[in-house]
């Protein structure tokens, strides 16, 4: 397999991948619920002939190319949409009320579609063979785990490495964004219920004033940001809810806090944890009421190992040339569910760029998202250069 041949074949097809992605794009479905996705891929691998194809629990699906399995280079998809509902003009905007593909996944989707055609199409010029994971609930921070419980990183064949692409509306479509590392911020999420003594408004003093605990919380948590970690690590604290109370003359019993916590280390992250439980409860009691936190863990830090980021760049640069290459300078506080692979085998993960050059690119999981069919095959293009770049170089750790 050949550059040049891949080109050819891709722009052959264009027009129906192209199709591929706005038939998606206008059936989203919700995370670990993907039925109608998951079955119109898997049709739609059928009808390209392949035949190694596995449903990997409810909606989950595993396709299999080529027939050594002793060099096996695996590519992630995520499948699922949004609850959003789509506000603008398109001819194929989403046609199930409140859900909306406003993250990319449906060319996510399609581009390894599109890419095991071309794979199955020259299967006899692989040098190895590709895993196709196509993975439900992103968005739900479930899917990657669920995948992986699922056997699909050791069944056979069992990859040597994964990648996958994320649309990026900030770049033109037919570019790539990239950088080794640290790539993106673990996500937790946090609920701490303030417990006070309810009362009269008339007379705080004979109450335990649980709203005003909880502002002072809200104060004491950005403190651990601002005054407790190096101004060279990066993390977020964003309280994102406070509930307390029904009546304007009635100090509540209670209030509940909930919030995000971003962090782009591992330490860093466990003593952002230990701090905000900390903070809360003494907070609490400083002012006669106490607290209860509650700290979910979630997505860790996601990390583009060096050495396969490297060949993935060189992939990159070589399929769709330097001028097309962006080096990304800085991880985003931003999470990927991708980043549970990394746990297991050396992962990495680039961005495609989706924007437009004549108009206004508007962020991911807007309702007003919306990426340039360009990207289309920029994406094709990219997943089976670095798939291929893979099976012949990629040796491990060097």
């Amino acid at each position: 397999m050949n550059l040049d041949q891949i080109k050819k074949q891709i722009l052959e097809k264009e027009n129906d991948f192209i199709a591929i992605r706005r038939q998606l794009h206008q059936y989203p479905e919700l995370g670990m619920k993907e039925y109608k996705t998951s079955n119109f891929v898997y049709q739609t691998l059928k009808s390209f002939g392949l035949k190694n194809i596995k449903r990997t629990g409810h909606t989950g699906l595993v396709a299999v190319i080529g027939n050594d399995y002793d060099n096996c280079v695996a590519i992630r998809a995520d499948m699922d949409g949004l609850a959003i509902e789509e506000d603008n003009d398109s001819a194929y905007k989403s046609k199930i009320p409140g859900l909306m593909h406003a993250c990319g996944h449906d060319l996510h989707t399609t581009a390894l579609l599109a890419a095991a055609y071309i794979f199955h199409k020259n299967q006899k010029d692989l040098k190895g063979c590709v895993k196709l994971i196509f993975q439900p609930g992103e968005e739900v921070a479930k899917g990657a785990k669920y995948m992986i419980d699922q056997g699909v990183l050791r069944d056979q064949p069992v990859p040597k490495c994964i990648f996958g692409l994320h649309s990026y509306p900030y770049i033109s479509a037919g570019k790539v964004y990239h950088r080794h590392g640290k790539m993106g911020a673990s996500s937790d999420r946090f609920i701490i219920k303030v417990l006070g003594k309810s009362g009269h408004a008339a007379h705080p003093e004979k109450a335990v004033d649980p709203i005003l605990i909880a502002s002072h919380i809200v104060l004491g948590l950005q403190e651990i940001v601002s005054r407790e970690i190096s101004a060279t690590d990066q993390a977020v604290i964003t309280v994102a809810s406070i509930q307390a109370g029904q009546t304007s003359n009635l100090i509540p019993e209670s209030a509940l806090i909930k919030g995000s916590i971003r962090c782009l280390d591992e330490d860093i992250r466990a003593f952002v944890h230990q701090r905000i439980d900390q903070v809360a409860k003494a907070l609490a009691q400083g002012f006669r009421g106490q607290a209860q936190v509650q700290i979910n863990k979630g997505i860790p830090v996601s990390y583009n190992d060096p050495v396969l980021s490297k060949k993935i760049e060189a992939a990159l640069i070589k399929a769709l040339g330097k001028d097309k290459y962006i080096y990304n300078p800085e991880p985003t506080m931003g999470s990927e569910d991708f980043a549970y692979y990394g746990a297991y085998l050396p992962s990495a993960m680039y961005r495609l760029g989706t924007g437009f050059e004549d108009r206004e690119n508007y962020p991911l999981h807007s309702k007003d998202f919306s990426l340039n069919d360009q990207a289309v095959k920029t994406g094709i293009l990219s997943m089976v250069a670095v798939a291929l770049e893979l099976l012949q170089t990629y040796k491990g750790e060097e």
